[in-house]
């Protein structure tokens, strides 16, 4: 009698089981077909920072319905067989090793090909200057960069202080109007604002952002042959004869503007100016 109990409790068990894994795999299809098959993934194994370099640690592998599959998102089908799936998991986390994010990625979050980048030949400067055109720096301080508050993409007119050796001395031209910057320093929009410089603590590599970096000495601009000749003229003296006049960059107005000088600005009173002999 034991044993019929037994036997019976066996065989109900069993059923029970097969009647799970049946209903399981109903779900599976059914979800399936509601969300599509599934695929393999990368995301993120932690929070990463704009202009962080990707490492191995950074990246996992994950499994998502093909539904919730991001637009551009690194992913591959799901291999047969799971051993298969993880190497080419890996394969592909190594080949991201050495991207830098562009924008912050959240724990969690796919990754993307919009939202990393491989620094190469179509970052940097050089892809910027539009034909024709050439990239020219200019020495500028403080006062003469609107407060070093000018940044790559900006238009900037520019304003030269010349002194003529003659009776009024200085004379004041708008030589350049509607001039892009195409970088600060060396900050340059398509490229990755930061810099790898050496500790002077311990010897090591340290990455420095570039994106609030204000010690910069020089901006680059985008200006005509010509132009980069005139440019060269004024900052031969060594002298900070330029001045950047930053304007909206919705305006491309250009005005003609005549010189200025001392006695321009001073009108009437400047008869009344006397000049202080120089001390021998």
């Amino acid at each position: 009698m034991n044993n019929r109990a037994v036997t019976l409790s066996l065989v109900m068990g069993l059923l029970a089981v097969l009647f799970v894994q049946s209903y399981i795999g109903s779900l599976e299809e059914s979800q399936k077909k509601k969300f599509g098959t599934e695929v393999n993934v990368l995301k993120a194994k932690v929070d990463i920072k704009d202009t962080d370099t990707l490492d191995e640690t950074m990246i996992e592998l994950a499994v998502i319905p093909k539904a919730f599959l991001e637009p551009s998102a690194v992913s591959f089908a799901k291999r047969e067989k799971q051993e298969e799936s993880v190497l080419e998991g890996t394969r592909m986390i190594k080949s991201l090793a050495g991207s830098v994010a562009m924008v912050p990625i959240k724990r969690g979050e796919q990754i993307t090909l919009n939202k990393i980048t491989h620094p190469g030949i179509r970052t940097g400067l050089a892809p910027q200057v539009a034909p024709g055109r050439r990239a020219i720096s200019v020495g500028i301080s403080e006062t003469t960069s609107v407060g070093k508050l000018v940044k790559p993409g900006d238009r900037v007119d520019l304003i030269a202080v010349i002194d003529t050796g003659g009776k009024d001395t200085k004379i004041v031209k708008t030589i350049l109007q509607d001039i892009v910057v195409l970088a600060v320093g060396r900050s340059v929009t398509n490229n990755v604002p930061r810099v790898i410089e050496a500790d002077p603590a311990n010897g090591k590599d340290r990455i420095r952002p570039l994106a609030e970096d204000f010690s910069f000495n020089s901006v680059t601009l985008e200006v005509e042959p010509a132009q980069a000749q005139t440019l060269a003229l004024l900052s031969a003296s060594g002298e900070n004869l330029l001045s950047l006049s930053l304007r909206n960059n919705d305006d491309t107005d250009r005005v003609n503007l005549p010189g200025v000088m001392l006695t321009d600005v001073l009108g009437p009173d400047a008869s009344r100016v006397q000049r202080v002999p120089a001390r021998r």
